[in-house]
């Protein structure tokens, strides 16, 4: 069986791209750059170095304050101090529960001092998924907002002995924070207990020891911690503030959330050149280019929906009258962004692909749109394209039971050859790690990190084309199909439910459509299905679409769902006679009407549009 290429129409390149040699001599003049500053420094001393470069520089700015690097430092010193009184020693777990804000980064730098792994929450999480995240990695103390004490109660998390500490004052609504948190802060520093000394630097980890943890939801199951080092995240940020151009003027924004890599990678950009930093909270397409003029912001870290969402708002005569240059991020299509040049004028794109739990990584250095990059030779000769069947959900195999290298243009999963297992720092899962690793790929004794992602290339640019398995991305979100089916089957009116991604045309990923299966004697009951599902999962989560019916009927499911999922994707969320009842969901009122015209139009959603069949092996 040969590679699937449905599920990304491919219209080839008519613009000629840039030759290998052109290519080559862009990687090396940056080889060169990122060699002068590598080191192998933890984020502490590292952070310390650039303090001494610009201590009286600003390093965040919010709506009505500036911090110095100088300040910033003295906070996160008396963070690191404050630890022990949470019951906090070396190489513990820490969770941070905040919207994105300069208290979170205060928080991540002292607690890095003290000596500290952090575990990155969105403030969405609650129930289940809450609980799930904090045992994952063994978390000794939550850090979080008003609100998010009162879901760490409603979750059981005191049950499970977590000390919870609420930053009073911390604003989790969609408007920037005056102070960015600080002054939250500086309350608790104020009524805590403070050592006399930081941590002897002897207790402190090393390079590769862990930082932090990003949860995703990777390619299968409910959310993973992925871990990232010292020595990753620095060189990653160096890294970035070369492949952006920044440098000591530049003032970056960050509209992503902080437990997010984007987000986080931006941050360390910016800090490696010493530059300024101006967070909003959440992302707000109206007042973007508003907070873009006022702050004078020069880059940012863009997901393809947040692009997506510039591009909607409707054109103003301004749209070119920006300081923004360059902009770094993942997922946009060539059409989104040509039609961004267009409108708001030549910015320096770079789009790259590397997920938080990846080995390697590729940046589209040669500006070619639509592509995440032609990689450098030494990590091209390591990357194969495998042909994977979509239906059947597996990696195709030949008679010998090696793997299928996709021919130029053809789909398939992006994998890399290890020489060593411990080049994957991996999940804190052993199980889950081992799972993303294959052995005899191509030959007896061979070892392939497996990305979960599917691409095409040509040329020698990779393209990508979609995420493998039992998870899918909406609105810049990795969604776990599992986590939500799992959350549906909590109901005792809800016998099954099986979710699955359907594509919405003129949107970027795939939406959630939940097949449910009712009880004998229950009827659907739109209400109390939503107010059970937001109490279990983030709003992220939430199914866009609900059909009722039965996933076994016909006998078309295996006990897996493959090949029935296969179909009900293509079906998507199309009204036909006879066919189930679909439910739209509608988050203004609490609930899910039935899908129609008219709620298709009121949510702004278009007709499905159907998916092509499979081609035949």
């Amino acid at each position: 069986m040969g590679c699937n290429s449905h599920l990304q129409p491919w219209t080839r390149t008519l613009v000629p791209l840039p030759s290998r040699e052109e290519s080559l001599e862009r990687l090396v003049r940056i080889g060169q750059r990122m060699a002068e500053r590598a080191t192998e420094a933890t984020l502490p001393d590292w952070w310390a170095e650039r303090v001494a470069v610009s201590p009286g520089a600003t390093v965040l700015r919010t709506a009505k304050r500036e911090i110095s690097y100088c300040e910033l430092d003295h906070l996160s010193d008396r963070v690191a101090r404050a630890a022990p009184s949470l019951g906090l020693s070396p190489r513990t777990t820490v969770a941070i529960q905040l919207p994105a804000s300069a208290a979170f980064l205060a928080l991540i730098l002292g607690f890095a001092k003290a000596g500290l792994r952090c575990s990155l929450l969105s403030p969405g999480l609650r129930g289940r998924s809450l609980r799930h995240a904090l045992r994952e990695v063994s978390t000794a103390a939550l850090v979080t907002g008003p609100r998010g004490r009162d879901s760490a109660a409603g979750s059981g998390v005191s049950v499970d002995g977590i000390a919870v500490l609420a930053l009073d004052g911390m604003s989790e609504d969609r408007q920037p924070l005056d102070d960015g948190g600080i002054g939250a802060v500086e309350t608790w520093l104020e009524g805590a207990r403070l050592q006399d000394a930081l941590p002897d630097e002897v207790n402190r980890p090393g390079p590769d020891e862990t930082l932090f943890y990003i949860f995703t939801s990777g390619t299968t199951g409910l959310p993973k911690a992925t871990q990232c080092s010292h020595r990753r995240y620095v060189s990653g940020g160096i890294a970035e503030g070369i492949f952006l151009g920044l440098d000591q003027s530049d003032r970056v924004y960050v509209v992503l959330p902080m437990f997010h890599i984007a987000a986080l990678s931006l941050i360390a950009a910016a800090l490696s050149v010493s530059g300024a930093i101006f967070i909003r909270p959440r992302f707000s397409a109206t007042s973007f280019w508003d907070d873009v003029r006022e702050h004078r912001l020069t880059g940012f870290q863009y997901l393809g929906e947040i692009v997506r969402y510039l591009l909607a708002q409707p054109p103003k005569p301004d749209d070119r009258e920006h300081t923004i240059r360059a902009m770094m991020g993942a997922g946009l299509s060539k059409e989104v962004w040509e039609a961004f040049v267009d409108r708001f004028g030549e910015i320096r794109i770079v789009e790259a692909y590397g997920s938080s739990e990846g080995v390697f990584g590729i940046t589209n250095l040669d500006g070619v749109p639509g592509s995440v990059g032609r990689p450098a030779p030494a990590i091209e000769a390591r990357l194969r394209i495998a042909a994977y069947d979509t239906v059947a959900d597996e990696l195709v195999r030949d008679a010998n039971g090696r793997l299928i290298v996709c021919a130029e243009g053809e789909v398939g999963e992006l994998i890399a050859k290890l020489e060593d297992a411990s080049e994957f720092e991996g999940y804190s899962s052993a199980e889950a790690t081992r799972a993303k690793l294959i052995e005899g790929a191509f030959a007896d004794g061979d070892l392939w990190y497996r990305s979960g992602d599917l691409f095409r290339q040509t040329e020698g640019f990779y393209f990508f084309a979609g995420r493998l398995g039992e998870t899918y991305r909406w609105k810049g979100e990795n969604i776990s199909a599992l986590e939500v089916s799992e959350a549906l089957e909590t109901m005792e009116e809800i016998a099954r439910a099986v979710v699955y991604p359907v594509l919405v045309t003129g949107h970027e990923g795939s939406a959630g459509m939940a097949l449910i299966h009712l009880e004998s004697g229950h009827s659907f009951d739109a209400e109390a299905l939503y107010a059970r599902i937001t109490a279990e999962l983030p709003a992220s989560a939430l199914p866009l679409f609900v059909r009722v019916g039965d996933p076994d009927r016909d006998g078309a499911l295996t006990e897996t769902y493959k090949i029935g999922v296969a179909a009900l994707k293509r079906e998507g969320y199309a009204r036909r006679e006879g066919g189930d009842q679909i439910y739209l969901l509608d988050a203004r009122n609490a609930t899910y009407v039935e899908l129609d015209r008219n709620s298709l139009e009121a949510a702004g959603l278009p007709e499905f549009a159907e998916h092509p069949k499979p081609k035949e092996a």
